[in-house]
């Protein structure tokens, strides 16, 4: 099984709920907002993205080939919002899940608020495919995949980025709202079974 078929099976497994995509069924205006918002650089594929608010991307966290990129709250601090699979790869020992946040080490930590998966999950998700990435025989900060395997993945690259930061920030409070009410709705939905 190729690397890129291994990295897809376990997304696969978490994928569904929860406004988390796959590639290439991420939608084009979600990879958009996230690539301007979280400074993902143009030649990063974009494996799966998860939002953790209601808007193209507020918040959220997205798995690349490359790292790991995500956006918080504004009261949950971190000290990146981006880390290779090397550095996830060498920080794993200090992952800990935590009621509303993921601690990924080094100060480095990740808002899970609005998620439906658990903190646990999400760490459990990180385990999988830094065992994955350690799996890999050359050393590199990402995942290795081969011109084949490129040739599968989508990337949908805007040419507006400073526009898209720019709606992403007057957005912001109307997606506190927002997020608030799907906190709510997901309450709402565990209970009734919905």
């Amino acid at each position: 099984m190729s690397m890129l078929d291994e990295v897809m099976k376990v997304l696969t497994y978490y994928h569904g709920e929860n406004n988390f995509n796959m590639n290439p069924l991420i939608p084009k205006d979600v990879e958009h907002y996230a690539r301007a918002i979280l400074d993902i650089p143009d030649d990063e594929y974009v494996l799966a993205a998860m939002r953790t608010s209601f808007t193209q991307f507020h918040r959220g966290i997205v798995i690349g080939r490359d790292a790991i990129y995500w956006r918080n709250d504004h009261k949950v601090a971190t000290s990146v919002n981006k880390l290779t699979w090397n550095e996830l790869s060498q920080q794993k020992s200090q992952f800990r899940a935590r009621r509303r946040t993921v601690e990924l080490g080094n100060g480095a930590v990740f808002d899970n608020i609005g998620s439906l998966n658990k903190t646990s999950i999400m760490i459990n998700l990180l385990d999988l495919l830094i065992d994955r990435y350690q799996s890999q025989t050359t050393p590199s900060d990402g995942f290795i995949f081969d011109e084949a395997e490129i040739h599968e993945l989508q990337k949908s690259i805007p040419s507006n980025k400073q526009e898209l930061k720019k709606q992403c920030a007057e957005s912001a409070a109307d997606a506190e709202t927002v997020s608030f009410f799907s906190i709510i709705s997901s309450l709402l939905k565990k209970l009734f079974g919905r």
